[in-house]
């Protein structure tokens, strides 16, 4: 399911997709395909697939684990959250809005 499908309306002047906290929670909660509640290398790499990462998609998801997860562990959990919002505003095009 591509990010930009999804949230369609909600793209701004600038091209950046614009979405409140928690439509970006439930968004990754799709990429989160173990169902384990943390997201992956390879589920960060999906979701920046979907989302047009073109011919950078494996080092954006490379970068993405390593600057998001605090602890080193190779997973993004509930902790390190605010962290990747951080990295898809920065790499992924979306910008994170209050309604």
């Amino acid at each position: 399911m591509a990010l930009k499908n999804t949230y369609r309306r909600n793209v701004a002047s600038d091209g950046k997709l614009e979405m409140s906290l928690q439509e970006f929670k439930k968004w990754m909660k799709i990429f989160d395909t173990d169902k384990d509640g943390k997201i992956s290398k390879e589920e960060l790499r999906e979701a920046v697939r979907t989302n047009g990462g073109g011919w950078f998609r494996r080092l954006k998801g490379r970068h993405g684990i390593k600057g998001v997860d605090a602890n080193g562990n190779g997973y993004i959990d509930e902790n390190e959250f605010n962290n990747l919002v951080e990295f898809a505003q920065k790499n992924l095009g979306v910008r994170i809005v209050s309604y």
